[in-house]
């Protein structure tokens, strides 16, 4: 008989899965044990996958989504180990957690059930790793926000018991059923999960049940996993905020009373929660609409403003007209160019939107004389409102874009840390999908580097320097990737930088995939395939064209008296470059000459600057260079290759390298 039954229910959690399953490959050596996978009906390949990698695991296929409890249930009943670890599979354990669990029962017989330390993907505590029951005291003042409020206080912190030190065992009501180790006969005695929850609550149902057996509910953190916390619900339309005070409902109802007063304010909380969300909705859909609108009405009386020095100085007859109009024409166009949906915060559209909106206006000043006056006031107007209306979209995804990918040419700021061949490989696909927008800085050693540069790029230290080097280097992603490195060197590490603006990433043994706390990135290689590329169509010839002559021209008058005044090696061999664009043998952005395969009538022509010379501080293989042209005639557009000479201008200032 198994010592351990591994129990894992999955829903569209393939890449996590893989990971979760990797580290109990670890983590069970030397036990004996089973693991018993439920799949809810994904709609990902992760049937495929389990049976293909993971043949040991005894998988279980259900063709919809039964919830949490019923699924676990029925992995129960297949179950035949002495004790129970229900883990959920968008989680990590470290090399010893099952045996400290193991040892931990010795220790504590009376246990009925046991939980460990549970750490988001920043390395933070997760508070949900042990609980007081919902008590009508503890369940108002988590309602109410007094628990968030005054988390150390032992009358309003009850809730997740948020006045406990983390790092000493402790006795509680309840555990996450993210992680829960239970012999296997307190499970079944207790009556397995009820299955009148969905999702949430069901691991305090079962706790309460436990304790009223006569056993006790243990936090024990001497070892940890890391949760990324909500990745099935993030994949499905479940609401999680409903489905929460819904199990507190039913909970409740449960152990008070359906029509007790704690059983009627938490039905309250869920219809306030149902309104506030549809009013919140409705809100987030038609505030572009009212801002951009209130914009456009502003910048108005500005230029009336500055025109006249007075506000409502021009002809009556023209007020409506004049406030009114070129607001509602903005919305109208931007409702046919889609940026009130989808594309709400699309810097370009919004763009355009705005300068159709301006051409349009500017015209009609010539063609209606009544309105003549207005000329000066509609241009310094549309100025504002081509600064103003696209550059609050544009601040919205700079404020939006920490923790989530991913830029194209401003990737965000990442170190990997290893330095074995597994390392090495990861930074050569990466090199490969610039797309994915990691602009690795710098790379951390396993132990005491031997090399300072791997691939050209820095060694910045080791992993007991890493929250230094995170602290100083700004990075914003750590991307775990060396075979040597343990799973509990990783928690460690996490728990070392304790930085919610940090994405701590996995890369699993297939290097197929980077795991990260939000997402999960792609890996596979760029295939060498006939694609009609952007760079290639004859209208992105023209307007490319178009943009190299007025950088041409824009770049010669700027740079001669830089030229005249330094002798900046650099800045002098750009200009001497220029001359190549007007004419048209080179272009702004496009192949490096020191890197010549490929051809223009493919890639393009030799540029000043381009995606290759952005990197040619590393070490690029050809195959790396030629991914990287896939990649720019792919996808190139005036926006990207504005991007690329800002990147390259930045390169320029910190260190006055040659741009080719």
């Amino acid at each position: 008989m198994p010592k351990v039954s591994v129990i894992i229910v999955s829903y569209n959690v393939r890449g996590f899965l893989e990971n979760l399953l990797a580290s109990l490959r670890r983590a069970l050596e030397g036990i004996t044990s089973e693991i018993i996978i439920v799949d809810n009906s994904s709609d990902d390949d992760t049937i495929d996958f389990v049976r293909r990698d993971f043949p040991e695991v005894n998988l279980i296929e259900n063709r919809t989504n039964v919830g949490f409890g019923k699924a676990n249930n029925q992995a129960v009943k297949a179950a035949t180990g002495e004790y129970l670890l229900l883990i959920n599979p968008d989680s990590i354990v470290e090399e010893s957690t099952v045996k400290e669990m193991l040892a931990f029962y010795s220790q504590y017989p009376d246990a009925g059930a046991a939980g460990c330390k549970i750490l988001n993907a920043d390395g933070t505590l997760q508070k949900a790793c042990r609980r007081s029951f919902p008590t009508p005291w503890v369940a108002l003042t988590k309602i109410l926000g007094l628990s968030a409020l005054f988390p150390k206080s032992k009358l309003f912190g009850r809730y997740n018991l948020t006045y406990l030190n983390p790092e000493e065992v402790h006795e509680v009501d309840a555990i996450s059923g993210s992680f829960m180790f239970i012999p296997r006969k307190n499970f079944q005695e207790a009556g397995g999960f009820d299955e009148d929850y969905f999702m949430y609550g069901e691991d305090i149902d079962l706790c309460f049940r436990i304790k009223q057996a006569g056993y006790k509910v243990y936090y024990n953190p001497k070892t940890s996993v890391i949760h990324f916390k909500g990745e099935s619900t993030r994949r499905s339309n479940i609401n999680r905020t409903f489905e929460f005070y819904r199990a507190m409902s039913i909970f409740v109802g449960k152990r008070y009373g359906a029509n007790s007063f704690l059983s009627r304010l938490l039905r309250l909380a869920i219809l306030l929660n149902r309104q506030s969300q549809a009013f919140f909705a409705l809100l987030k859909n038609i505030s572009p609409v009212i801002v951009d609108f209130a914009v456009s009405v502003a910048a108005m009386f500005i230029g009336e403003f500055l025109r006249t020095h007075k506000i409502y100085a021009i002809p009556s007859y023209g007020r409506p007209y004049f406030y009114m109009a070129p607001g509602l024409v903005l919305v109208l166009f931007g409702i046919g160019l889609g940026i009130y949906g989808e594309n709400k915060f699309s810097f370009r559209l919004s763009f355009l939107t705005t300068l159709l909106t301006f051409l349009l206006f500017s015209s009609l000043t010539y063609f209606f004389k009544q309105f003549a006056f207005s000329r000066f006031i509609v241009l310094i107007a549309s100025l504002i409102m081509i600064l103003v209306i696209p550059g609050w979209r544009l601040i919205y995804q700079l404020k939006n874009s920490v923790g989530t990918p991913r830029h194209p040419v401003f990737g965000r700021r990442t170190i990997v840390v290893g330095m074995d061949e597994k390392a090495v490989e990861l930074i050569k696909k990466i090199r490969g999908k610039i797309s994915m927008g990691y602009d690795i800085v710098g790379i951390i050693s396993e132990d005491a580097p031997g090399e300072t540069r791997v691939l050209g790029i820095k060694v910045l230290g080791t992993l007991a320097d890493l929250p230094k080097v995170v602290r100083e280097r700004k990075i914003d992603d750590v991307v775990f990737a060396s075979g040597k490195i343990s799973y509990s060197q990783v928690l460690q590490a996490v728990a070392s930088v304790k930085s919610p603006a940090v994405n701590f990433k996995l890369v699993p043994d297939t290097m197929d995939v980077i795991i990260g706390k939000t997402y999960v990135d792609g890996l596979a290689d760029v295939p060498f395939v006939d694609i009609d590329y952007n760079i290639n169509r004859t209208r992105s010839r023209v307007v490319k064209r178009f943009f190299d002559v007025l950088f041409a021209l824009i770049g010669m008058i700027v740079l001669s008296p830089v030229v005249l005044l330094r002798k900046d090696s650099a800045v002098r061999r750009v200009f001497r470059k220029l001359p190549d664009v007007l004419d048209g043998k080179w272009s702004a952005v496009g192949r490096s000459e020191y890197y010549p395969q490929g051809s223009d009538e493919i890639f393009g022509k030799m540029g000043i600057t381009g995606v290759v010379q952005l990197n040619r501080g590393q070490s690029l293989s050809p195959e790396e260079v030629d991914k990287l042209y896939i990649y720019y005639a792919r996808n190139q557009s005036i926006w990207l290759d504005i991007e690329i000479i800002a990147k390259s201008f930045l390169q320029l200032i910190k260190r006055p390298l040659s741009l080719s």
